[in-house]
């Protein structure tokens, strides 16, 4: 109970945490959007300060040249943009009559003009949603504010803005002035004793975050100057304007863009010249944004950033609801780059690991844990699928060591601990057999002659699931050179010692499979010692989760040999298999048939 209460009790404070997080983000917007801003700017300026310093520049000159260059573009381009809005404001009312016209032409190629029986529905609908008042509406007058309250309602904003740009400004400037300072200071609060892991953590991930900044910059702000040249060739006006848009929308991800084409195409749309009937220039700008984006997607951005940054897509969906919620605007722009720095973080500072869980696109359990979780859950299809497609990739040797016997081990020990019942344990067993059996049948067949073959006995040390995995070896040792039987997990020490004095093979290998499993895997190598010296003993601890075996696996004696894995045994004996080769049996002493032969009370 009191495991219970803990987890409750760190369920809780998590969610308090969190809660207080998100409402103090939510609340103080008016600080953190500031220095968030200023973060993300000192990430994408600090390659170009770093190249000046190179260049012979001091630090302090770099800075105020790079700041002063990212001023004057930026007042540059604020300008530009603040004229042609305020023009597009002012030019838009006169065209009340173009727009008019090519709205209701457009209304009349979706419903017709009206005396079809669709349009007459459309305007029904339309009635029915919004009729028209029965008297006419009575209009109020209101007293003109005064001239004091009228500045109030401008000037607030205003200064808001102009006081967060400031301090944007300043905070950048200080932040790359001090970024060692500030380094430091991060790797004395995340570095709990390890300042060299640490060091090279924060060095690597603050150079990653600053590379890929500033070449999604370089990228968005091309793509911008391409829309802005593109529309300007194709007559579309106030072309800056829209040029700016789409740059500042490409950072959101996924739908961005298609966002920043709609206010070019509809006022293409409005506007547009008579070529092409009116649909030429609406077509040609949606063609430019479509084939430029497709561009970007297949070919510029897999060159600059690899075939994926490790981001999954419905956090980063989520991630941009989550800040455009919290900031607004400014939130939803900055989402993408937020995900990424969070993300990069993650992954090379432990305590900020569980971001790597709920951003990143890796699998959130390793193949072995979702084959066998899959299992529990008995879907054997999916899990089948899991299987299958690590055999294809590496090979189903690799599979076998990494899915199939890992799985059987899982399911030992939570049947052991309690987790998993009789009948839930015998599901796993049964359909691990099956799935290995797909998986056999992608290796490649065996050829050559078989008159050089050495005889091995597998023996499960125990239960069922050893005996799986005992076939499961079975499986992929080649039939041109061994001669295999596998003995049932239910074949009494008595009955096993008939079976090698019977079959007498050269090697017999005793399959044991963690937790558990040494000590009756210790008495049947003091039996077999004991009545069979001249046979090779060899025991397949198998499925050990560390690179090295457990320590209860140095206590087994009597034995040629002790591997952790399918692959290493089979090693074992390819290298044993030239000085067993005079042990073998006569030939009319041998089994007719090749391949794999079960014995005993399971599995015969």
């Amino acid at each position: 109970m009191a495991s219970d209460w803990q987890r409750a009790l760190v369920a809780l404070s998590a969610t308090v945490v969190g809660t207080a997080l998100i409402a103090l983000l939510f609340w103080a917007r008016s600080i953190f959007i500031p220095v968030t801003l200023a973060v993300f700017l000192s990430f994408v300026l600090a390659p170009v300060v770093n190249r000046l310093q190179r260049r012979g520049l001091g630090r302090t000159p770099a800075v105020i040249v790079t700041v002063g260059l990212l001023v004057l573009v930026t007042a540059g381009v604020g300008a530009a943009i603040t004229q042609q809005v305020t023009q597009l404001a002012d030019t838009l009312p006169d065209k009340r009559d173009t727009i008019r016209q090519k709205v209701t032409a457009a209304k009349e190629w979706v419903v017709g003009n009206g005396n079809s029986r669709f349009g007459e529905l459309i305007d029904d609908v339309s009635n029915a949603v919004s009729p028209k008042p029965a008297t006419p509406p009575m209009v109020v007058e209101t007293q003109s504010s005064s001239f004091t309250s009228q500045l109030d309602v401008y000037l607030g904003p205003a200064a808001e803005f102009l006081g967060q740009a400031a301090f944007t400004f300043i905070l950048t400037v200080f932040m790359l002035l001090k970024r060692e300072d500030l380094r430091n200071r991060m790797i004395r609060l995340l570095g709990s004793g390890k300042v060299t892991t640490t060091t090279k953590a924060v060095d690597d991930a603050s150079q990653r975050i600053s590379r890929y900044l500033f070449s999604q910059l370089m990228v968005n702000s091309a793509f911008g100057a391409i829309i802005t040249v593109g529309l300007f060739i194709l007559g579309v006006k106030y072309c800056l304007l829209w040029g700016f848009i789409a740059t500042l929308m490409r950072y959101v991800p996924y739908i961005g863009t298609w966002v920043g084409l709609i206010p070019p195409v509809l006022f293409s749309f409005a506007t547009a010249p008579d070529w092409g009937g009116g649909w030429g220039q609406p077509v040609a700008v949606l063609a430019l944004f479509i084939g430029l984006e497709t561009f970007c997607n297949n070919v510029v951005e897999p060159t600059l950033y690899g075939k994926s940054m490790g981001l999954s897509e419905v956090a980063q969906l989520v991630a941009a609801a989550f800040w455009a919620f919290l900031w607004g605007p400014i939130g939803l722009i900055l989402s993408g780059p937020l995900t990424v720095c969070l993300l990069v973080l993650g992954r090379h500072v432990r305590q900020f690991e569980f971001f790597v869980v709920l951003l990143g696109d890796e699998p959130a359990l390793e193949p072995q844990v979702a084959f066998y979780q899959r299992l529990t859950a008995r879907d054997q299809d999916e899990a089948a699928e899991i299987a299958l497609a690590v055999a294809g990739e590496h090979g189903p040797d690799t599979a076998f060591d990494q899915i199939i016997v890992p799985a059987l081990c899982l399911a030992r020990r939570d049947h052991d601990a309690g987790d998993l019942d009789k009948a839930d344990l015998r599901f796993v067993v049964g359909a691990t057999r099956e799935v290995a059996e797909e998986i056999a049948e992608l290796r490649a067949p065996a050829t050559g002659a078989t008159d050089a073959r050495v005889r091995v006995l597998v023996v499960p040390a125990r239960d069922e699931a050893e005996h799986v995995t005992a076939e499961v070896f079975a499986m992929t040792l080649d039939v041109t050179r061994w001669e295999v039987k596998v003995a049932g997990d239910e074949t009494l020490a008595s009955e096993l010692m008939e079976l090698v004095a019977e079959f007498r093979p050269a090697v017999v290998v005793i399959a044991t499979m963690p937790p558990g499993g040494v000590s009756h895997a210790r008495y049947l190598l003091a039996r077999m010692r004991q009545r069979f010296s001249d046979v090779k003993l060899l025991v397949g601890r198998w499925g050990c989760e560390s690179a090295v075996l457990d320590p209860r696996s140095e206590t087994i004696k009597n034995t040629d040999g002790i591997d952790r894995t399918l692959g290493d045994t089979r090693k074992r004996l390819a290298e044993m298999h030239p000085t067993l080769l005079p042990q073998k049996t006569s030939g009319t002493e041998r089994l007719t048939r090749a391949g794999t032969e079960l014995v005993g009370t399971a599995g015969a």
